[in-house]
């Protein structure tokens, strides 16, 4: 069981010279949801791999009460992908699809940049995990990213359970306008990344 220490945050843009380490395709659906805990599964597409994984999360008691902090256990475990397709058939939610940029930031740290498609297309999120609540509440954001938007209204969970029509009453469209300039310059990180996979690969 791993403790999860996350703040979420938009995206202002995305510097030329930042490095992405690794992009990752999610697809997620919710099995179980209530105050407390959450239950998904996942399918996990990494440089030409692919992994089924079925989670439970669960909100720690934390003396901070900060509302923009996640604060959770969480526990993984993988599956077949006929289990997977098994338990995708009882889903209660929307099924999210998201491109992941992992990027390398100061003190050790990372940000997930998690681009969204389908319904939730032109939404783009920055969640960066900590080794602790200390580290988390001191955490100085780099400049590119933007406003903290946390946990309460967009989670991933909550996302899962919204139109279209929803997230666009809950997000400016100044913001979607900027999302789509930044989406356009990951698109081609994600292009030249696959491109120099395919390359080292075939060596």
């Amino acid at each position: 069981m791993n403790r999860e220490i996350e703040r979420k945050y938009l995206v202002q843009n995305f510097p030329e010279n930042l490095e992405i380490n690794k992009i990752v395709d999610i697809t997620q659906s919710y099995l179980y949801r209530d105050k407390n805990t959450t239950i998904r599964i996942r399918k996990i597409k990494a440089n030409g791999n692919v992994e089924y994984i079925y989670g439970a999360k669960i909100n720690y008691d934390s003396d901070y009460n900060n509302p923009d902090l996640a604060n959770k256990y969480e526990i993984e475990s993988n599956i077949s992908q006929e289990y997977y397709e098994e338990l995708l058939s009882k889903k209660i939610s929307n099924t999210i699809n998201k491109t992941r940029f992992v990027v390398p930031i100061q003190n050790n740290l990372k940000v997930e940049i998690d681009v969204y498609h389908d319904y939730l297309e032109d939404f783009l999120t920055a969640e960066v995990e900590f080794p602790s609540e200390d580290d988390a509440n001191n955490f100085e954001k780099p400049t590119w990213i933007g406003k903290e938007i946390g946990y309460e209204e967009f989670s991933n969970g909550k996302l899962s359970f919204m139109t279209r029509d929803v997230l666009l009453s809950k997000i400016d469209s100044e913001v979607l306008e900027n999302n789509k300039k930044v989406i356009a310059k990951l698109k081609k990180n994600n292009i030249e990344y696959n491109n120099n996979y395919e390359e080292d690969y075939s060596r």
